[in-house]
């Protein structure tokens, strides 16, 4: 197996709007650069933004922020809240919101996961900040439930490749995490 040299870091995740208080209005933007950093015993994520995003001011005045997963069929409405900037367009409207126990950082009903985040870190990387925060409450559309647990097809959330910057979508199961690798372990 031969390897080549590229330019780009190529990355795929799941995108998320993140929403927030700014001067008592509700603004919303699109994320690429998310993830979790810690799921027990607290659960730590990150979103990583262009330090002039209009969405930073919000979240570093408010100290909160929520993070929503939207689904395919919400490519056309995330993708908007990402190109416009809430500095000259209201995108207040764009959604239907919904407030957990903080009212300093609005949810999206349409998504099917949403999480209330409690900002507990900024770290300056030159030209982006990086917030870390501390997931107080998760919300998920029942519909989206199997027998009680998440079923990620029924979410379908919608994923970002930066390689090429395109969305997609999620394809099978192939496999189990922590039980593949177990044939491998010598006793």
């Amino acid at each position: 197996m031969s390897k080549v040299k590229i330019k780009v870091v190529p990355f795929s995740v799941p995108i998320c709007i993140a929403g927030s208080i700014i001067n008592g209005k509700i603004n919303y933007a699109t994320y690429g650069c998310f993830g979790l950093l810690s799921p027990r015993p607290t659960t730590y994520v990150y979103i990583g933004s262009v330090e002039p995003h209009y969405t930073n001011t919000g979240i570093k005045e408010n100290g909160y922020f929520s993070i929503n997963i939207p689904s395919v069929g919400q490519m056309q409405e995330t993708d908007y809240v990402g190109l416009v900037s809430g500095r000259d367009t209201d995108k207040s409207t764009v959604f239907k919101s919904f407030f957990g126990s903080v009212d300093k950082a609005p949810l999206i009903e349409e998504c099917p996961i949403n999480m209330l985040c409690k900002l507990t870190k900024t770290v300056d990387l030159p030209g982006r900040d990086i917030f870390i925060s501390e997931v107080l409450e998760t919300y998920v559309n029942e519909e989206c439930l199997t027998d009680g647990e998440l079923d990620f097809m029924k979410i379908n959330p919608l994923l970002f490749t930066s390689a090429n910057g395109s969305y997609w979508e999620l394809g099978k199961i192939v496999g189990s995490a922590y039980k593949e690798g177990k044939t491998m372990i010598k006793r």
